[in-house]
């Protein structure tokens, strides 16, 4: 746990990713190589989930793909607003689009299939229990940083901090677990979530006709809106390690 912890907090320092990006698109040469290094796994874990397959680099041409799209987004964002990795995943799957286009193919393979034929995983691992440990929970903080980097810029599209979202949040369990299961309602319908993500604000007079007044009232919905904006935009951009962490998967489907 301790050491998890202490990789995270080395994992997230070194300035905004919108400072990196702009010094490495004013030709800081070493700017770009650090952004392309410590976002890899962020690349990876993007392209695979347009793919729907495990990507191995050295191995898959689409690594090859995404890490220069990646490049490219670092090159073309000039945006003074926040939110660099939307674009960036943007970026990388509209290349995989092409990549496929083409190549006249596209290849339908699930996770599940990142074990070989024997059943042993297809990556390294440790030879000792202890090695293994690390490993995984190097993997975790990776992930967990990558998920929390997106957030934190999708948050920053909503005009939100982490400490607004702290601010906001539910003191009591059963109102939280309420307010969760309002953001996994957002989440869920099609037409909301479009409008939510697309207006970039709570529709709380749309949840509040579809709620019942004991679930979420407006006035609810109004003091929670940082809370259930920051879990909506947990489960719209599928950020699973933190979906994980909340619980929120489990919550929300207590509450169907």
């Amino acid at each position: 746990m301790n050491l998890g912890f202490l990789l995270f907090m080395a994992a997230l320092a070194g300035g905004s990713i919108e400072e990196r990006v702009a010094r490495a698109r004013n030709g800081d040469s070493k700017a770009r190589e650090e952004l392309l290094r410590d976002y890899t796994p962020f690349i990876l874990k993007t392209a695979s989930r347009a793919v729907k397959r495990y990507l191995v680099v050295g191995k898959d041409e689409e690594v090859s793909v995404s890490l220069q799209a990646f490049d490219e987004a670092v090159s073309a964002y000039s945006s003074p607003r926040p939110g660099f990795l939307a674009f960036a995943a943007t970026v990388i799957r509209r290349r995989l689009i092409d990549y496929y286009r083409r190549e006249r193919r596209r290849d339908e393979v699930p996770f599940s299939s990142l074990a070989d034929e024997d059943g042993s995983p297809d990556w390294p691992v440790a030879v000792d229990s202890v090695r293994a440990s690390v490993t995984e929970d190097w993997d975790l903080v990776l992930e967990r940083r990558d998920d929390i980097e997106e957030w934190k810029e999708s948050l920053k599209e909503f005009s939100l901090t982490l400490k607004d979202v702290v601010k906001a949040a539910p003191k009591h369990e059963d109102a939280r677990q309420r307010a969760i299961r309002t953001a996994a309602l957002l989440a869920a319908d099609a037409d909301l979530l479009e409008r939510f993500l697309e207006q970039r604000r709570l529709p709380v007079e749309e949840l509040a006709r579809r709620l019942p007044e004991e679930v979420a009232s407006r006035k609810t919905l109004e003091r929670q809106r940082a809370y259930i904006t920051a879990v909506a935009l947990i489960l719209a951009r599928d950020l699973t390690s933190l979906k994980g962490f909340l619980n929120l998967d489990e919550v929300a489907a207590r509450g169907r």
